[in-house]
């Protein structure tokens, strides 16, 4: 499978470290509900995507090459790590010792010096200098999950007693839950009775099994999520040659509410984890590319609008033989890790999975454009808007993003910011999807073709790791 890396532009990498910027800061502003400064940079972050698909380019800027790219994430960077060492993490937190507080600031400002490292092209700690920072960013994130062990929100209790019923033989979608909220109006009329919530786990199966490992090995399922976070950066910092991978990486892994969404448990950075894996095979290990994009799009329910978005993986003119192939590919591995828990009880699934969320109500707190138009006791704006916005973005992305890894990541963070703006539910975490997705596509950047010959000095990554790439390339 080729792609035509011509078509990729600097530009995009660009208006997407501006976006990524400003979209974490929307999130910092309170949360990711509904305010009007979080809003006003919504909108800054959504414009800036826009034009990032669509503007075109200038030579001059391409001429370039990845340093303005640098110099917006680099001035990104040094304001995110300006919220995160003046924030708390979490809101959940319980210290027992002041020190534990100043121990995750510690490594806080060492990650802030490792990163300012990252962009200069001598690097500190040479090829070694992306695994100190994940294994810095890792171990923050141990000491995030030591210190929130038991946060008041219903998602991880979804997720921690859906474990035990699988482990104990019970189906997952037949269980309950108790309303944490007491009636709260998170739910739709009669997701509560008595008590009780009255549907099962509310995601599809590969999120569970992504965040089984967590809880058998460190009794928390977010110990899984914690490595997925780990695991993207890795898929972003060697996705393509040169640092602006590194950096990207680093902006989201330092986004100013990536310990806030950890916390909460959140089931968005087996998403982005999955996003990040598509890219990553796109550029370096071609004949996986349909298996990580079927497992990709079961992840979760809102990835439907992803599938158009797969034909930028398919250059022009169409060869169908090939498209066949990899949507029967992805087919295949979707089903496969899907079908075990769907069939067992399938009413079940399909009221836990599709039909609750279709009820849910309208949330005047969602930092949504239909919330702010519902404010002061307005009338709600219909949903469908949210789908036009989704349909509009595969609409332009197909028209105008390049057909390659980058393409596809620009798509996807295009069609979901649009969806999630003009939802009504959109909260911290559907966000974080989408900077994850921003994240991905200026780590793909570059308008140079991929060479099979590329060397693990090129890469600055580990030569084992190097080899093992070019095995697969090769194939």
């Amino acid at each position: 499978m080729e792609f035509d890396y011509s078509r990729d532009r600097w530009l995009t990498a660009v208006l997407f470290g501006g976006a990524s910027v400003s979209l974490g800061y929307a999130l910092q502003v309170s949360n990711g509900t509904l305010h009007p400064a979080a809003l006003a940079w919504l909108t800054v972050a959504f414009t800036l995507c826009i034009a990032g698909v669509v503007l075109p380019t200038h030579p001059k800027l391409e001429s370039l090459r990845d340093t303005p790219t640098i110099l917006v994430l680099g001035a990104g960077l040094a304001f995110q790590f300006g919220l995160l060492l003046t924030t708390p993490p979490g809101i959940y937190l319980q210290l027992h010792d002041s020190r534990a507080d100043i121990l995750f600031f510690t490594g806080l400002a060492f990650a802030a010096v490792l990163c300012g490292a990252s962009l200069t092209r001598v690097r500190w700690l040479g090829p070694a200098l992306p695994l100190v920072l994940l294994l810095t960013h890792f171990l923050l994130g141990v000491w995030l999950i030591k210190s929130s062990p038991d946060p008041f929100i219903d998602v991880y209790v979804f997720q921690r007693d859906a474990i035990r019923a699988l482990l104990s033989g019970q189906n997952p979608y037949a269980i309950t839950y108790p309303d944490i909220y007491g009636n709260s109006p998170f739910y739709g009329p009669g997701l509560s009775v008595g008590g009780r919530l009255t549907f099962g786990f509310p995601y599809p199966p590969l999120s569970l099994l992504l965040a089984l490992p967590g809880h058998l090995l460190g009794g928390d399922y977010r110990y899984s999520q914690l490595f997925a976070l780990t695991l993207s950066g890795i898929f972003m910092i060697y996705a393509r040659p040169g640092r602006v991978g590194l950096v990207a990486a680093a902006t989201f892994l330092f986004t100013p509410r990536v310990f806030f969404v950890l916390e909460q448990g959140w089931t968005e950075p087996f998403v982005v984890l999955l996003l990040s894996a598509v890219v990553f095979c796109a550029c370096r290990a071609p004949r996986l590319l349909p298996y990580a994009l079927g497992l990709f799009l079961v992840v979760k329910q809102y990835l439907v609008f992803v599938a158009p978005v797969g034909l930028l993986f398919c250059p022009k003119p169409f060869r169908w033989r090939e498209v066949r192939g990899m949507v029967l590919r992805a087919t295949t591995v979707a089903l496969a890790v899907s079908l075990p828990l769907v069939v067992w009880n399938v009413s079940a699934f399909i009221r836990d999975v599709v039909t609750i969320h279709i009820h849910q109500p309208f949330r005047q707190d969602a930092l949504s454009y239909l919330a702010w138009l519902a404010r002061d006791g307005g009338a709600h704006p219909p949903t469908a808007l949210a789908f036009a916005a989704a349909l509009a973005g595969v609409a332009l992305g197909l028209w105008r993003a390049a057909r390659s890894p980058a393409g596809f990541a620009a798509t996807v963070a295009l069609v979901y910011l649009g969806f999630f703006a003009f939802n009504k539910q959109a909260f911290c975490n559907y966000y974080f999807f989408v900077l994850g997705a921003l994240c991905c596509a200026i780590a793909a950047s570059g308008n140079e073709p991929q060479t099979l010959a590329t060397t693990s000095a090129t890469l600055d990554m580990p030569a084992p790791v190097s080899s093992h790439l070019t095995t697969h390339l090769r194939m």
